[in-house]
Parts: structure tokens; C-alpha cells; sequence
């Protein structure tokens, strides 16, 4: 569905070409931003708009070619040319900070840190709405760190996705699991989708809870390079346990006994975990830290809710990632 207004032309519904999903713009909201309103705007990344920055400053941004390719009906695969995604160049201490605190893929495992907050604070005030200047110039939203909160919990430019997932009928015959994920507060900023039967590799899996909730982070992940906006921390809040403490902790210790519990049991999901470990990697040498922030289920309503709806969806089979684009 398209809409028209003074900013230009915008669509609210996901366009599905073939396996690859693109998600564009959703129209900007009027909102009553809150008494901190040094916080707002927000610059993330801040370039002129006929980028004259660009060629003033090569080792601050690159021009980085991004031709996607999508499947048509009849199986074959066409290249959209000429589609090119301007990224900042992370600085050297980024990158080496990322690398350090994930882990530096020993054992070929990247894990994520935890996010401490300060007690009894949820994350919609520890990470209010916000407008970010970017390279689009067009008012995008996010949920960025309250200035309050610099330098004591996060001296780095952070932002915040919630993520969950749900199954229903979990455990039982004919299980229905979907998975959200909400980065701002406008239709385009909260995502779900019915969660696939087949895995990153194609095995069909049985959909479970826990395998939902974790499928949820690695699509926030993939639907965006986050760090591409400039951003040098992402905090993924979940209310689930089993990632959050397998996303730090328990993965690469699965890994050293080669994706096995202390139970000696096969760890569930590795297919999951692992393509989880590479996303990490990527955004580690991107300069961009990931952390998990655990909270109660009722501290993330958004997502919990959407990921509930996603349980009523139709399946597809195939692994699939959603880009946005715009939004």
C-alpha cells in the first residue's frame, strides 16, 4: 500500500521478489518527544546532501556496492546493478574494542556482552525515541541511548532492538512458532514473520519457543547493517534467558565441547547459534559491540505481542531474511 505526502512517496507493507524480502519507508510521525529534549535530534552519521564529504574525507566513509540479487517466479536470479550503500570506515579502536569484549572468534565463536542497566529501569526510558541525522535525509527513528546515560553505562554511540519469540502449541503435535523484532515505534520499525521450517543450511527443523526467540535476534541483526548508520553499540533486549545467556555465555562453551551441553548432550539449535556467531563476527569487525539485556516479558510488550500475531502467519518453508531499506 503506497501513501502520499509533502516528504514524497512512501510504502507501508513489505514487498516480497522472490526469496528476498525489502521492507522501504514508513511514514514519519508527528510524536511528543519527552522533557529531555537535548536529546533530540540525534546525529549518527552526519554528511552534507551533495556528500561533499565524501570526497573531503576518504577515510571517513566508503562507497560500498550492494547489488542485491532476488529469484523471480521461474527460479532465476536477477541482479538490481548500480546499488551502492555508503558506510562509514570504523575507526581502528573500534574494531579493536568489538573484537576484544565478543570474544575474538577463539574457537571460531563470536559472542555477544551483556547489557548492565541501572535497577528498575525499563528499557523504553533507558532508551527513548529519537530522530537520527542521516545520510537519507530523511527522518528516521530510533530508540537511542538517553544522554543521561553517557558515559556511566555506555560511552559508545548505542541503540536498542527489542526481540522475542513465541510458539504456539509448543512441545506439542503441529507446533506454530513466529518471531518479532521492533527497532522504532512506526509500521515499519516493528517486523515479525511465522518462523521457516527449514534452518540457514536447509534441514527441516521442529519449530520450538526457544528456537523462535533466538531466530528473532538474528533477523534484527540481518535486516539492517546497523553499524552502517554509524552506530558503535547495539543493545538486543530479549526477555528470554536461553538467549541471553547462550548469546554470552553458554555458546562458546558448547563450541569448546564441540556443540555439546555439560550434560553431554548435542547443544539444540547449532545451526542457529552458528550462523548467530558469524553475524556477530561481522559486526565485531565493523567496529560495532552487540550486548543482550535481558528484562521481564512485561518490559517488552511490543515484541511479544508481534511475535504471538506471527504465530498465525503462513509458513515458508525456506530460510528467509527480510532487508529493510529506509526505514
Amino acid at each position: 500500500m503506497s501513501s502520499t505526502s509533502s516528504g514524497g512517496t512512501w510504502t507501508e507493507e513489505p514487498h516480497q521478489r522472490g526469496t528476498c524480502p525489502l521492507l522501504f519507508l514508513s511514514p514519519p510521525r508527528i510524536m511528543d518527544y519527552d522533557s529531555e529534549s537535548e536529546d533530540q535530534p540525534r546525529t549518527v552519521i552526519d554528511v552534507l546532501g551533495n556528500f561533499t564529504m565524501l570526497g573531503n574525507s576518504t577515510n571517513t566513509f566508503k562507497l560500498q556496492d550492494f547489488n542485491p540479487q532476488v529469484q523471480a517466479t521461474d527460479g532465476t536470479w536477477i541482479t538490481f546493478p548500480g546499488v551502492i550503500a555508503i558506510r562509514p570506515v570504523p575507526k581502528p579502536q573500534a574494531v579493536t574494542h568489538a573484537k576484544s569484549v565478543m570474544g575474538d572468534g577463539n574457537n571460531g565463536v563470536w559472542t555477544g556482552t551483556r547489557f548492565e542497566a541501572p535497577a528498575h529501569t525499563a528499557p523504553d526510558f533507558v532508551f527513548p525515541v529519537r530522530v537520527i541525522n542521516n545520510i537519507s535525509s530523511l527522518p528516521l527513528e530510533r530508540f537511542c541511548i538517553r544522554r543521561r546515560f553517557v558515559p556511566a553505562i555506555s560511552h559508545l554511540k548505542t541503540m536498542m532492538i527489542c526481540t522475542d519469540g513465541a510458539c504456539a502449541s509448543n512441545g506439542l503435535a503441529s507446533p506454530r512458532a513466529g518471531f518479532a523484532f521492533v527497532f522504532n515505534l512506526s509500521p515499519g520499525g516493528n517486523n515479525s514473520s511465522a518462523l521457516e521450517h527449514n534452518g540457514p543450511g536447509g534441514q527441516v527443523y521442529t519449530h520450538t519457543s526457544n528456537r523462535a526467540e533466538l531466530r528473532a535476534v538474528i533477523a534484527a541483526l540481518k535486516f539492517r547493517a546497523w553499524w552502517g548508520e554509524g552506530w558503535e553499540r547495539v543493545v538486543i533486549v530479549t526477555d528470554s534467558e536461553y538467549v541471553s545467556e547462550g548469546a554470552t555465555i553458554r555458546m562458546r562453551n558448547w563450541a569448546c565441547r564441540g556443540w555439546r551441553t555439560a550434560a553431554g548432550s548435542p547443544a539444540a539449535n547449532r545451526d542457529l547459534w552458528e550462523a548467530l556467531s558469524d553475524i556477530l563476527g561481522e559486526y565485531a569487525s565493523s567496529g560495532c559491540e552487540i550486548s543482550f539485556w535481558r528484562v521481564p516479558r512485561k518490559w517488552n510488550t511490543l515484541a511479544d505481542a508481534a511475535a504471538k500475531a506471527a504465530t498465525e502467519l503462513q509458513v515458508s518453508g525456506e530460510y528467509t531474511d527480510t532487508v529493510g531499506i529506509l526505514v
